[in-house]
């Protein structure tokens, strides 16, 4: 009597190829989830420090244009106006914004943006002259960076804009809000403020905007006083 025999023939070619397929098919769909992951990971990586930045940027753009107050003159009738200069992409401005310091005085403060689009704010300190008043001149004391790759806006918003006592937009010589006149400057009451950031200024995937409007109580307190 003649042993069974064992069947060692193994796989066919086509059982092989079918094997293969099947494993190619399932790493390609382990990969194509591996990647939407990431992708998906990164991008909300970059939401969350663009939130935080904007966060951060309006916050300190906000207080700035808070505290702006008006510049008293030695021997002139009228203050200088809160706003030094004012367009859609830059202000200066008077403020009292070291409260926590021994004595008060103002500093000169400019928001604006530089040539890669990063919000700057400069400092300028101010010099104690007699009678109590103060004057700004020579070099930032400081600059920094508050937000980085702000977004151009849409047509026809800016990154800031004003507005006077009654809410009405102030268009500037020009009609078009490009530069405020002397007599504008004194009438601002409050400026918006349209603050976007993004990962880069053609990467507009992870943008994250904020609008505020921002009163200055101290010019109306002073333009109610006077």
């Amino acid at each position: 009597m003649m042993p069974p025999r064992r069947n060692d023939a193994g796989l066919s070619l086509v059982e092989l190829l079918v094997a293969m397929l099947l494993l190619g098919v399932f790493m390609t769909m382990i990969s194509s989830l591996y990647l939407s992951a990431s992708r998906s990971l990164g991008q909300a990586k970059l939401l969350t420090a663009n939130t935080r930045q904007v966060s951060n940027g309006m916050n300190e753009v906000a207080r700035v244009i808070r505290a702006a107050t008006e510049n008293p003159v030695s021997g002139h009738p009228l203050p200088d106006p809160a706003l030094v200069e004012a367009t859609p992409e830059m202000v200066t401005l008077y403020a009292y914004v070291n409260l926590g310091m021994p004595t008060q005085q103002p500093v000169k403060i400019r928001l604006s943006l530089d040539a890669d689009r990063r919000l700057v704010e400069t400092r300028w300190a101010a010099t104690a002259l007699s009678g109590g008043y103060f004057g700004f001149s020579g070099e930032p004391e400081s600059s920094r960076i508050i937000a980085e790759t702000v977004a151009p806006g849409d047509p026809g918003t800016f990154l800031f804009g004003y507005r006077d006592a009654a809410g009405l937009p102030l268009l500037g010589s020009g009609g078009d809000g490009t530069l405020l006149t002397s007599t504008e400057l004194r009438s601002v009451a409050s400026v918006s403020v349209n603050l976007t950031v993004q990962a880069t200024v053609t990467d507009a995937r992870s943008a994250v905007t904020l609008h505020n409007t921002v009163g200055m109580p101290n010019v109306a307190v002073a333009a109610g006083a006077s």
